[in-house]
């Protein structure tokens, strides 16, 4: 299975490209390929060339695809059609603005220790009852080849807030991670210094994961009360200036919050440049001062979904794996059929999935990453979309 439609250049002006894809054009940045040239067929994710492929192979992929291709999008815009509510109404400017493109990211957590004690989340460092665990670069490596043996062309590295891993070590990851597969690479490190993060962008990672959680100043200081709202926004902004895809967002269903806070969050989100919006339901965990506290309603979440859409028409839209923890994965088409067009699948190896605890029961870390592939697959192309980031 491959998470990407092959294109072929057919012009490049300055740093960006326009790649064909059955006859529909679509641009992407070409400075993470060399020698890129017109008539070449390559793969793009994120709005990035990554790969040249030779001529055979690309006819050998787009002959699996052209008879499914055009009936999905046929598909989609029949589903699409004569919106009645708010749902309706954001999926339709969902397929309006982003077709039926569905963006499948693999992600990688290769550590669960934190230096943080943030109230909401069960990798804190206040939570003595979890066992931790650390990936060194070889094991990381083996990660990444097994996620490229099933077709994923992006990848998430995530962990928590681990000082292990100096600015060296993060660096030396991506660079390791650069050389051997020709993959999109996001990090989500957490708070780490501008410098940092514009090292690993100069080895090679172009996308970030990075939450703010909260807009309101308040809420912020409650649940994270030994950072700075201010200087987490900020540093999302330097990531910005350094050239990497933002992926940013916030939690709902947070103690205190009301209505009007989620909608400053979805502002903030756009204000902050993303490409990508990541949020979902606050979940309880056991191990963390709030744990008697409720998570939200499906319906507060995608209503969050189809607002953020209505107000971002271009935006990609994460369905984060807490709404699938909670509502499974008739809650993720339920998000997909209220706006949102990007999904994750859990690739970290099987003997670490459940240590990475920032909530309780997570979903798909019991699941095969096949038979997870399997399942998003059939998922989207139930409601016409297809598996693949067509650029930008």
């Amino acid at each position: 299975m491959c998470y990407a439609i092959p294109g072929r250049v057919v012009d490049i002006s300055g740093r960006t490209a326009v790649i064909d894809y059955f006859g529909e054009r679509r641009r992407a940045y070409i400075d993470l390929l060399e020698d890129v040239a017109i008539g070449d067929s390559v793969y793009a994710q994120g709005g990035f060339l990554i790969r040249k492929i030779s001529q055979k192979e690309a006819d050998e992929v787009l002959k699996t695809w052209e008879d499914i291709f055009f009936k999905l999008k046929e598909q989609d815009k029949k589903l699409a059609h004569n919106p009645k509510n708010l749902y309706e109404r954001a999926n339709a400017i969902r397929q309006e603005h982003q077709d039926n493109s569905c963006c499948v990211h693999g992600i990688i957590e290769f550590s669960n220790f934190c230096r943080c004690d943030c109230f909401y989340c069960g990798i804190r460092n206040g939570n003595k009852d979890l066992r931790r665990y650390r990936m060194e670069i070889p094991e990381i490596l083996s990660a990444v080849d097994e996620a490229v043996s099933h077709g994923f062309q992006a990848l998430v590295l995530q962990s928590g807030e681990d000082p292990y891993y100096s600015d060296d070590k993060l660096e030396g990851i991506v660079q390791n991670i650069r050389a051997r597969h020709p993959v999109l690479i996001f990090v989500s490190v957490g708070e780490r210094s501008a410098d940092a993060y514009k090292r690993m962008y100069d080895a090679g990672a172009r996308g970030v994961l990075l939450r703010f959680e909260t807009s309101n100043q308040e809420i912020y200081k409650k649940i994270k009360p030994a950072s700075s709202m201010d200087l987490r926004l900020n540093l999302i902004r330097s990531l910005k200036d350094i050239g990497y895809l933002v992926v940013t967002g916030f939690l709902i269903g947070l103690p205190g919050q009301r209505a009007d806070d989620i909608m400053k969050d979805i502002k903030t989100t756009s204000d902050l440049g993303a490409e990508m919006f990541s949020f979902g339901p606050f979940i309880p965990h056991p191990q963390t001062p709030l744990a008697t506290e409720k998570a939200p309603s499906l319906k507060k979440v995608l209503d969050a979904v189809a607002n953020a859409r209505i107000m971002n028409p271009s935006a990609k839209i994460l369905v984060t794996t807490a709404l699938e923890t909670m509502w499974g994965i008739d809650g993720a088409k339920s998000a997909l059929m209220a706006g949102a067009n990007s999904l994750m699948i859990n690739v970290t190896p099987e003997k670490y999935r459940l240590l990475y605890d920032i909530y309780p029961g997570r979903f798909g870390t019991g699941i095969k990453i096949p038979e997870h592939i399997d399942m998003v697959v059939g998922l989207l192309r139930s409601i016409g979309r297809a598996p693949t980031d067509l650029s930008i």
